[in-house]
C-alpha cells in the first residue's frame, strides 16, 4: 500500500483531517468512506488509517495504529545537481528522488545557462519539492528529499564542507571504475555523502580544481560522455547499490 506524507500538526488525538490538495488527489484516486490509508509524517511516524468522511477539500481519517519508521540507513546523500534546461531538471530530481536521495541542492556553475528570475526562486523550488514529494511517495519512500533554493557552487562546496564522502562526476577524470572508490569510502563508516553533477556543457577544470581542495574525489562514469540528468541517475545507482552491498 503506497504512502501518502501528512505533517504532524494534521492530527488531533486519534484523528487526522488531510486537507488540500492530497484530499483532492485521494479522491480522483476514488478512495471511499471506510478504506485504508497509509499516513507517514515529518518525524518518520508511521499511521495505519481509515477514511470516516469525505468533502470536496477534506478527508478525515481514525488512526488504527502508529508505529516508528525504521531508521534511515547511511550515508545520507546530498546532489549537488547543475540546473539544467526545461524539464530536463525535473527529470532528474524525480528519479533522484525515487533513487533515495535525501537533500538536493540545484547549483549554478559558469556553463549553466537557465536563468531563473529571483522573483519565480522560491516559485521554483516549491514545484521541485512537490515533484519530489510525488516521487517519494510513489516510490513508497519514507521521507521527502529537501529541496534547497538554488546557490553557486562555491557556496553548496561550503555547506558540504563535513561531508564524510564526496565526488564530482567528471567526464575529463581518469576513466577508471569507481566502484572501489566509494567501496573504500565506505569502510570508513561514513554518515554522509556529497556529490555533484554538472551542466549539459560541463564542469570547467577550474570548477573541478576547486572542489578536489575541498576534499571532493573527482571519478568519470566512462569513456563515453553522458547527458548531465543521465549522469545524475548513473551515479546514483551506483552509489545505492555500493551502499546496499555494505549494508
Amino acid at each position: 500500500m503506497p504512502f501518502y506524507f501528512i505533517q504532524s500538526n494534521d492530527l488531533t488525538d486519534k484523528t487526522v483531517r488531510i486537507g488540500l490538495p492530497l484530499a483532492h488527489h485521494l479522491q480522483v484516486l476514488r478512495y471511499q468512506k471506510g478504506d485504508s490509508l497509509t499516513l507517514i509524517d515529518e518525524h518518520r511516524h508511521q499511521y495505519a488509517a481509515r477514511i470516516l468522511s469525505l468533502s470536496s477539500n477534506t478527508i478525515e481519517s481514525e488512526v488504527l495504529s502508529e508505529t516508528q519508521a525504521p531508521p534511515h540507513k547511511k550515508p545520507l546523500l546530498h546532489l549537488g545537481m547543475a540546473i539544467i534546461k526545461g524539464d530536463k531538471m525535473d527529470w532528474a530530481i524525480q528519479k533522484a528522488s525515487e533513487l533515495g536521495v535525501d537533500r538536493i541542492t540545484p547549483i549554478l556553475t559558469r556553463r549553466v545557462v537557465v536563468k531563473i528570475h529571483k522573483d519565480k526562486l522560491a516559485h521554483q523550488q516549491k514545484r521541485w519539492l512537490e515533484i519530489a514529494k510525488e516521487s517519494a511517495q510513489q516510490s513508497e519512500r519514507l521521507d521527502i528529499p529537501q529541496i534547497d533554493m538554488p546557490m553557486p557552487l562555491d557556496s553548496f562546496l561550503a555547506e558540504t564542507q563535513s561531508a564524510d564522502m564526496k565526488f564530482i562526476f567528471w567526464e575529463h577524470a581518469p576513466p577508471d571504475p569507481i566502484t572501489p572508490t566509494i567501496h573504500a569510502a565506505l569502510a570508513q563508516l561514513p554518515n554522509t555523502c556529497a556529490m555533484i553533477i554538472g551542466p549539459e556543457g560541463g564542469l570547467e577544470k577550474e570548477e573541478v580544481d576547486r572542489a578536489c581542495e575541498k576534499g571532493y574525489i573527482a571519478v568519470s562514469l566512462g569513456e563515453r560522455p553522458v547527458r548531465a540528468e543521465t549522469a545524475a541517475l548513473a551515479a546514483l545507482t551506483i552509489l545505492q547499490y555500493e551502499i546496499n552491498k555494505w549494508n
